[in-house]
């Protein structure tokens, strides 16, 4: 600017508005303030506007992310609600404050020119997710038997694997799901047909070389077949959130173009993608369901419940996961795409599908009964719906009072990411 170029060049070549070039021109003074004030240098701060509020967007991102570790699903407005509870809680307040939505609408539109464009059905717009699971992991509160005075170590519980539940968004195909373990060829597996794409990773994580040979290998040439056999034309829209484990787009199409991936916009992930929204949830409770029956079905569980677990492998796991995602109702997966697609699932589903606990927590009961301690209710849902990356295994879950505590401490600190 100061060299006399053209608004509009320098618009064009950093993709900003025209508008804002001039902004930033008549904030020369503040920003060079700004940058020489940093202690850490530029690029430590993303921005120079401040919130108005800034304990209440820090509990409010606080909380979100624990929803979002524990996959539970949020709307735009529950985000709402909650910033307006958090606001009674600071100001004392009933009224003043009104909380703003996220925009995911100009997505949505993108995506529905996309769908328009290539005249796609239901039946040919997929979305996949991964999470992780300790598939060994009980009830830490279930963990000391009675004739225990501590539990003993126990390192098959931090035996973890990602899994990624792929499905249309008429919900008529499920695609077999994408296992990833620590090992390449596990010794359970010998000699057995697998019900799912299984990897090895050494941290059990999906990576891009990955997800490129799921996508070419699986996810291709299964949804083909699929398309052909209900009769469509082999073509297809795979929506994915935009994380570093992922290929670029480029790469993720099929040979001949008709078989392609649009990423959803950041931030999004736990208020619109669909296997978000339940579905993850769904697989998690059965799969945790179908554990504690194998461990009451062990013959001296009650003496010992580290022996109970031991005798359940990687191929038990893999093998119940796989039913549990065969057990998700296609209506559920359906419903899942209301936010994506509100016009094409509107006025279709009549049906609420709700998940059942009873069955988790009589068998919660039945195995606490040779147990010194016992789980609240609260306590058996957590362990059922919590996701099991590192970071949620070590971490209690908080409450509104906690989050508004530590937003207020961060609200102390001066200069922070």
């Amino acid at each position: 600017m100061e060299n006399g170029q053209n608004y509009g060049m320098i618009a064009e070549k950093y993709g900003i508005g025209k508008s804002t070039v001039g902004d930033i021109k008549k904030n020369k003074e503040k920003i060079m303030k700004f940058v020489s004030t940093t202690e850490r240098g530029p690029g430590t701060r993303k921005t120079l506007k401040e919130p108005e509020n800034l304990v209440l967007e820090n509990a409010l991102f606080i909380w979100f992310m624990q929803q979002r570790r524990r996959h539970i699903s949020i709307s735009g407005e529950i985000i709402c609600e909650k910033a307006r509870l958090f606001h009674r809680e600071i100001t004392k307040q009933e009224d003043g404050f009104t909380a703003s939505r996220a925009s995911i609408e100009p997505f949505r539109n993108e995506l529905q020119r996309v769908i328009n464009e290539k005249n796609l059905d239901l039946e040919q717009i997929y979305n996949a997710d991964e999470s992780g699971l300790f598939w060994g992991m009980l009830p830490e509160h279930t963990l000391t038997s009675s004739h225990e005075k501590n539990a003993p170590g126990r390192k098959m519980i931090k035996a973890r694997i990602t899994f990624m539940p792929c499905a249309n968004a008429s919900g008529t195909h499920k695609l077999p799901l994408l296992v990833i373990g620590t090992a390449q060829k596990p010794r359970a597996f010998k000699s057995v047909n697998l019900p799912v794409y299984y990897r090895g990773q050494k941290n059990a994580c999906a990576t891009r070389v990955l997800f490129l040979d799921w996508f070419q290998k699986q996810f291709v040439p299964v949804v083909r077949e699929h398309l052909l056999n209900v009769n469509l034309p082999p073509k297809a829209l795979l929506l994915l959130d935009n994380c570093p484990g992922h290929p670029s787009a480029e790469e993720l199409r099929s040979d001949d173009g008709n078989i392609f991936a649009m990423f959803l916009p950041p931030n999004t992930t736990a208020l619109i993608q669909p296997m978000d929204q339940n579905v993850i949830q769904n697989i998690k409770l059965n799969y945790r369901k179908s554990l504690l029956v194998n461990v009451l079905a062990y013959p001296v569980h009650g003496e010992n419940l580290i022996d109970a677990l031991k005798a359940i492998n990687l191929k038990d796991a893999v093998f119940s996961l796989a039913n549990c995602w065969k057990l998700v109702p296609p209506m559920l997966i359906k419903k899942s795409w209301k936010h994506l697609l509100p016009f094409q699932t509107e006025n279709k589903i009549n049906e609420v599908v709700e998940i059942n606990d009873i069955q988790l927590s009589t068998l919660i009961n039945q195995i606490q009964k040779t147990c010194t301690n016992k789980m609240s209710d609260s306590q058996a849902q957590e362990w059922a719906y919590r996701g099991a990356d590192e970071d949620l295994a070590n971490h209690e879950i908080l409450t509104d009072d906690q989050i508004l505590q530590i937003a207020a401490k961060e609200d102390d600190i001066d200069d922070e990411d």
